[in-house]
């Protein structure tokens, strides 16, 4: 193949990718990735990671390895290259993993033998994640193919924090912005939704309201942050005991809800 007939068919494969992944959930980006990337790349194995700057986390989104589970979490400082790609804001290219100094017991299930790299999915200067491929089909990998990777990863970024925004403001309109758990117009919802299945199908369903007691107090003597605090550990307790069906909510200053199906008094 010439070599500009080689580029006009990595050029249509950037668009081709990049159009498949332009949706709007992580999880059908990811089904898109682990499907298309190691043929576009030509090689073997990838992982994907997304960077929580608070938590300094990386969380795993998507791979195509047999050997990792299938997502899981683990902290900046656990993972040395991954590390230094995110701080430096740079990729990280090496031929031989065995000889590389990140050649670390923490690292070792993320790569194999030979060559690979690890790049920051940014846009503009923030990170969102972090991109791992190693041992590929050809032996090394050369400057042509980094390129490739890199205006690859352009598109990879920009679609993965759109998804990201759209899930977070999704999440938000559904949730209270202090204590995490549903919000009054949400709560209302579902709690007409089950009432109407509970009348369907002749089941019980119980609401369980209650508020804190002398909470103004607790505000004027110790402060509305320490109030802050109350109510975001009493919404947490209520999620605690909540089964997979049931609602806990905030329905007003300190006052909560509880949306109980399938439970009588």
């Amino acid at each position: 193949m010439s070599k500009n007939k080689w580029n006009q068919r990595r050029y249509q494969e950037l668009l081709d990718l990049h159009k498949a992944i332009s949706l709007l959930s992580l999880e059908e980006i990811s089904a898109v990735l682990v499907d298309r990337l190691p043929s576009i790349l030509s090689i073997h194995y990838f992982t994907l990671f997304i960077y929580d700057k608070d938590k300094r986390t990386l969380n795993l989104m998507c791979h195509n390895r047999p050997d990792i589970e299938s997502s899981f979490s683990l902290a900046l400082s656990s993972s040395p290259v991954m590390e230094a790609a995110i701080l430096s804001g740079k990729y990280i290219l090496e031929q031989s993993f065995i000889d590389s100094k990140y050649n670390q017991k923490s690292d070792s299930k993320f790569f194999e033998k030979d060559y690979f790299a690890t790049i920051p999915l940014k846009i503009e200067k923030e990170i969102v994640g972090v991109l791992n491929i190693n041992d590929g089909e050809q032996v090394s990998f050369n400057v042509s193919n980094l390129d490739f990777v890199l205006k690859l990863s352009e598109f990879i970024s920009m679609t993965v924090s759109n998804a990201i925004l759209y899930e977070k403001t999704k999440r938000l309109s559904v949730t209270d912005g202090l204590t995490g758990i549903s919000n009054r117009i949400n709560m209302e919802q579902v709690l007409q939704s089950e009432f109407e299945r509970s009348i369907r199908y002749h089941s019980p369903l119980s609401v369980v309201l209650l508020d804190v007691d002398h909470f103004k107090v607790v505000n004027d003597t110790y402060g509305h942050q320490k109030g802050d605090e109350i109510l975001v550990a009493l919404a947490s307790l209520l999620q605690t005991f909540c089964r997979a069906n049931d609602i806990a909510a905030r329905y007003g200053g300190e006052e909560f809800l509880m949306i109980l199906p399938q439970s009588n008094a």
